[in-house]
């Protein structure tokens, strides 16, 4: 599936999207990443790939200003109505330094992000870069650099290395191979290894189910 096409499914079916996803575990990981990131009471936080606003909806609870962003305008649509649902009605309308701790959504690339260098202290991405072309996932990594001023969690599947455990992930996870742009390069190479050289300082992982979270730094800091 391309790229357009796979934002336009996702923007079709975002309804579905939940119910899809915890059937996956989802929901634990989304806790399990807003508690490995630990946001600060009034932090601005800012959540790649949002989705359906699983994370970031999280992350606000927890007390952070949070920035979701997403391609796919269905999702963003979604995640709007998830934190109206929350009982979050205020959306914090502008960038660092609005009064509004609330969960905002918007559509943009995350290829561009659309915000200064080292805007946010806290920078989360998941269960997204596997669905992207190779090149994506460089230019997605880069951004997320560049607007990070401290600590960047990632998570993603938990790829087995060993042979036989590695062919049954490649089974189980045939889906992927339809939906993902690059799911067979995606699988080959570790995550880790991708995020230190995109210049991130790498933390130790940490395993909920069949997924792996990622606590970086920027830099030394």
């Amino acid at each position: 599936m391309s790229r357009p096409a796979q934002i336009a499914f996702l923007s079709r079916w975002a309804r579905a999207y939940d119910p899809v996803v915890r059937w996956m575990g989802f929901v634990p990981l989304w806790a399990a990443v807003a508690e490995v990131a630990a946001p600060r009471a009034g932090e601005w936080a800012l959540d790649v790939c949002t989705g359906t606003g699983g994370v970031a909806l999280e992350l606000a609870r927890r007390g952070a200003r949070v920035v979701g962003v997403d391609l796919a305008e269905g999702m963003v649509r979604h995640a709007h109505r998830k934190r109206k649902a929350n009982g979050s009605e205020r959306p914090a309308r502008s960038l660092p330094g609005a009064p509004h701790p609330s969960p905002t959504f918007f559509k943009m690339d995350a290829r561009h992000l659309g915000f200064a260098d080292r805007a946010f202290s806290l920078i989360t991405c998941t269960m997204a870069l596997h669905e992207m072309a190779e090149s994506e996932r460089g230019q997605v990594l880069r951004e997320i650099v560049r607007v990070a001023r401290g600590r960047v969690v990632l998570a993603e599947y938990r790829v087995p290395r060993h042979r036989l455990k590695g062919a049954l992930f490649r089974m189980t996870r045939a889906f992927e191979y339809v939906e993902s742009d690059d799911f067979a390069h995606f699988v080959r190479h570790d995550v880790g290894d991708r995020l230190a050289r995109a210049g991130l300082r790498v933390g130790t992982p940490r395993d909920v189910g069949g997924y792996r979270i990622w606590p970086c730094h920027v830099g030394d800091r």
